[in-house]
């Protein structure tokens, strides 16, 4: 065993990994960040609960890390499972190298029949590309709270086709493809949600260079499913004037720009309204500070630059919006104070450095650029 496994650390927790990449086990080291969020997440939502006997499954657990680490780290009772008999003999190991066998169960089944055959609290998909073979199984299986990672970045984006036919959905290769991206899988998970009559209220939404990360409450009722629904909509996009407007209504969006009258591109149907909770942010954030994590400090500027931004379903490149008008660009914060000044709403964006959001539009931007 000590020829094929390396001994390594996350959070409090020891975990035994393949000393050389394999697909029967997966480990991923880059989503270090992501787990230190979750565990954080998780363990804030646990605290909102009147009760603390939550059942959570990692259903794609790979070496089991994020299952061991919520079973040890947080205290849940956890189900992790893969599909993979190494992968399963990987997670075994795990949960008894952190003495965790109480609170935690290893299997080897597929993932959709675990999910269909049994009810969690807490559902977690994490697969190595696209979560939607699992989605419906997973909307069928979870009570309370759902966790869903999309590695399969370009169809979502619209860098590559795949977007309309996987996430049923068109997005737009625009300059906030990342925001686009997520919007979409909140969409999707929106409609696979709906179909049992349940509800999905979006507390902690984010994306890095290559994956997106939602986590989100379910509320059941039929009711409550029509509502969320009400917040799909479209976002119109001129590749000419780069104009952009978004509506619950596709035909309030067009099909001519209304400032340059180029033709407009059109996205969705995707998710429209907040895709965070302030007040749970927040939590999440304090939970992260009390915490010693190998990424804290990355993870603690996500989750504060997430909670502050404003809630507009797009966003700004500002050096590109410079180099269009040909002026210098200013810092950002000074083009964020001077939207503020004229009236409009404005923040940054976890989604990029380098962007912002504002309720101002175009012409508005465009004409406080020039007097920077």
């Amino acid at each position: 065993m000590t020829n094929v496994f390396l001994e390594t650390e996350e959070g409090h927790t020891r975990l035994l990994i393949p000393r050389q990449p394999t697909k029967a086990i997966f480990y991923n080291p880059r989503m270090e960040l992501c787990r230190d969020i979750d565990i954080a997440s998780v363990a804030a939502f646990v605290s909102m609960q009147q009760s603390q006997r939550l059942r959570y499954i990692d259903a794609l657990a790979g070496t089991g890390v994020r299952g061991v680490r919520m079973a040890k780290e947080v205290g849940l009772s956890v189900t992790i499972n893969d599909w993979s008999k190494p992968a399963y003999e990987c997670i075994t190991r795990n949960i008894k190298l952190n003495e965790v066998e109480e609170r935690a169960k290893a299997y080897n089944e597929d993932a959709n029949v675990l999910l269909l055959q049994n009810r969690y609290d807490l559902v977690d998909l994490d697969p190595f590309g696209s979560p939607v073979p699992f989605l419906d199984a997973a909307c069928k299986s979870v009570k309370k709270l759902l966790l869903v990672t999309a590695t399969d970045t370009a169809p979502l984006c619209g860098a590559h086709t795949g977007g309309l036919r996987k996430y049923a959905a068109k997005p737009l290769n625009t300059e906030y493809h990342k925001e686009m991206a997520t919007r979409i899988l909140m969409g999707r998970v929106t409609r696979d949600l709906c179909k049992y009559d349940r509800a999905i209220q979006p507390l902690l939404s984010y994306s890095r260079s290559h994956f997106i990360r939602l986590i989100a409450r379910v509320e059941k009722g039929a009711e409550k499913a029509d509502k969320c629904m009400n917040r799909l909509g479209f976002i119109g996009h001129c590749f000419s004037c780069g104009n952009r407007v978004s509506s619950h209504n596709i035909q309030n969006i067009g099909t001519n720009c209304e400032l340059c009258g180029a033709k407009i591109g059109i996205a969705g149907p995707l998710y429209i309204e907040p895709i965070k909770e302030r007040r749970y942010c927040e939590q999440v954030h304090n939970e992260l500070e009390k915490r010693e994590q190998g990424k804290k400090k990355a993870a603690l500027k996500l989750v504060d630059a997430s909670m502050k931004e404003l809630d507009v379903p797009y966003y700004y490149e500002h050096h590109a919006l410079c180099k269009a008008l040909k002026v210098q660009p200013s810092p950002l914060y000074s083009l964020i104070d001077a939207l503020r000044v004229k009236g409009f709403s404005a923040s940054r964006t976890h989604f990029s450095d380098t962007a912002f959001k504002t309720d101002a539009g175009l012409e508005e931007i465009k004409a406080i650029l020039k007097m920077l």
